[in-house]
């Protein structure tokens, strides 16, 4: 069986995506896929049916579940009556507390207090209706840090029993095409470069590619550079021309444009806010 990847975009505000039901009903994909992040949801009212490759779950009221990065699922029946969130958080934004920085870890949160503190935190967020405000951007990211440090802290899981993403042969050569990306972002790096990496025609590269992520390779190259771009201007003082060269880019104004049109946000004000 096939499934897509989605590749998710963190808030400008945060290191996490918050999607809604029903404000954004229409983001909610009812076909099976994974993603890189982790993924937290909690109902404020449902029922609301879960769909993994080997079983379906109903989340009542209050209820909270979590899917580890590349963990297959769906949401069914989705409808303006539910009212629930999703958090996406990137496994890199927790790496660095983790003992082996090199590997994901997979965790699993069962009842108890991890459980309440990640349900209440949850819940809060679920209320948080001006969320542009900054307080309550502040509020959500101390939320989302006491989420992080719960599931750290409590929920690591070594004997995880859930079906992950697909690793038959049709995800190979997009899996090697991001690790590619990845490890040689700073380089210039062609669609026929990448194509012949791994053993494609550019033009069937280009829509194979699409297909299994949801976005173009060179919009994945982009974001790749852009989240090292703005690393380098976080911890470091070099300025914005240095950090578009050192991280691929062809020149400042095409690191500029990627910034405004991923985060809305020049990377000066980028530098700014993630300082604060």
């Amino acid at each position: 069986m096939r499934y897509k990847r989605f590749f998710i975009e963190p808030s400008a505000n945060y290191a996490a995506t918050i999607f809604r039901c029903p404000e954004q009903l229409g983001v909610f994909d009812f076909t099976l896929h994974w993603h890189r992040d982790y993924e937290f949801i909690y109902v404020e009212k449902g029922p609301l049916k879960l769909q993994k490759t080997d079983r379906q779950i109903i989340l009542g009221d209050g209820e909270v579940y979590f899917l580890n990065s590349d963990e297959v699922h769906s949401y069914v029946d989705v409808n303006e009556n539910l009212h629930f969130i999703v958090v996406n958080i990137s496994p890199k934004i927790l790496q660095p507390y983790f003992e082996d920085p090199s590997k994901i870890l997979d965790f699993e949160i069962r009842r108890g207090e991890a459980y309440e503190k990640i349900a209440h935190s949850m819940k809060i967020i679920c209320n948080i209706k001006n969320t542009d405000d900054k307080l309550e951007i502040l509020k959500t990211k101390v939320l989302l840090n006491t989420m992080a440090y719960f599931l750290i802290k409590d929920c690591k899981c070594h004997n995880a029993n859930y079906v992950k993403g697909s690793d038959s042969g049709d995800f190979d050569c997009a899996k090697s095409a991001i690790l590619f990306m990845e490890e040689n972002f700073y380089n210039e790096i062609s669609l026929s470069d990448i194509a012949a990496y791994v053993g494609m025609t550019p033009a069937h590269f280009s829509k194979y590619f699409k297909d299994k992520n949801g976005v173009t390779f060179s919009k994945y190259l982009r974001r790749i550079r852009l989240d090292h771009a703005i690393k380098d201007l976080r911890d470091s003082d070099i300025s914005v021309k240095t950090a578009a060269i050192k991280n691929g880019f062809p020149n400042v104004n095409s690191l500029i444009i990627t910034c405004k049109e991923i985060y809305g946000r020049t990377p000066l004000e980028m530098r700014a806010f993630v300082k604060t």
